[in-house]
């Protein structure tokens, strides 16, 4: 999810709930370079409310959802998780509350992590108690989430540009002056982040602390996620997905702008080659096989 300039989500808002048909079906988009498409495979009920991020977990082999139902930048506390099974039935359309707006997930350390506007707040797998939530130095709109195997958790903010690290209970900010970073990613000690501005994804190496563009003319990056044969899907909240090849080049899997569909932030469940598509204002989760 993102803020904007005025703020720049809020406009898209209006556009797009003015505009917001949910009769009408996507569209898959065939992909002549990688000879890729995406097959549908099912839609959840419309159970669940703004639906921004999906996530697959493992480990109980379910989908979580984060719900922000209110304003999308305002504290309200209507904001919640919810839990799919993987044939798209609902389980539980408000498993854990006490929330505002989440946004992006990620599963670390037996927690579920999630950014709340100002705060990382942690939830506990078992039970879908908020166990603790963590405030991040000047954060005014945080956004996606991704996790390392240590089970160190970095997050971005898209209004001020900040990527943040926590870290044996400890938030740092590690990177500044971002124009409107938002999907992010972990990947072999670097972070893959989506770029608003320009409509980029770059590259963040952890250790050199240098940045490499990875590719350009993807707008509104939001989702980022490894194929696992160094490609990247990568979301458009508009309703796009990008396939990212490894030398840069991109094509179009996905486009539901059409039907006024939005395609959040995403996951890609690569022992299943599922793509998971939260559907933002159409309220559902969308699931594809990536296939040949």
């Amino acid at each position: 999810m993102k803020k904007y300039l005025l703020p720049l989500l809020g406009l898209f808002i209006v556009l797009f709930s003015c505009k917001n048909n949910v009769g009408k079906s996507e569209k898959t988009v065939d992909n002549p370079a990688s000879t890729l498409e995406l097959k549908k495979l099912w839609e959840s009920d419309t159970l669940f409310t703004t639906a921004e991020s999906a996530l697959y977990d493992a480990a109980s082999n379910t989908i979580y959802v984060s719900n922000i139902e209110g304003e999308p930048w305002g504290a309200d506390g209507k904001g919640s998780i919810g839990k799919l099974a993987t044939d798209g039935t609902t389980i539980a359309a408000k498993w854990a509350t006490g929330l505002s707006a989440p946004k992006g997930m990620a599963i670390a350390n037996g927690k579920l992590y999630t950014a709340d506007i100002t705060h990382l707040v942690e939830i506990d797998l078992a039970t879908g108690k908020i166990t603790k939530k963590y405030a991040a130095p000047g954060a005014e709109g945080l956004n996606d989430v991704t996790s390392t195997s240590d089970g160190t958790i970095y997050f971005t903010d898209s209004i001020k540009g900040t990527v943040y690290q926590l870290k044996d209970g400890a938030v740092a900010t590690i990177v500044e002056g971002l124009g409107g970073s938002n999907g992010i990613l972990h990947e072999n000690g670097t972070l893959l982040l989506g770029i608003w501005k320009d409509s980029t994804l770059v590259q963040y190496n952890l250790g050199t602390k240098k940045f490499k563009k990875l590719a350009s003319k993807v707008p509104q990056p939001d989702g980022i996620e490894a194929v696992g044969d160094g490609a990247y899907l990568v979301s458009s909240w508009s309703g796009l997905v990008h396939y990212v090849q490894p030398d840069g080049k991109t094509s179009l899997l996905l486009n539901s702008q059409v039907d006024s569909i939005s395609s959040a932030d995403i996951d890609y469940v690569q022992a299943k080659k599922w793509l998971l598509v939260p559907t933002f204002f159409r309220n559902t989760v969308a699931a594809y096989e990536l296939v040949k």
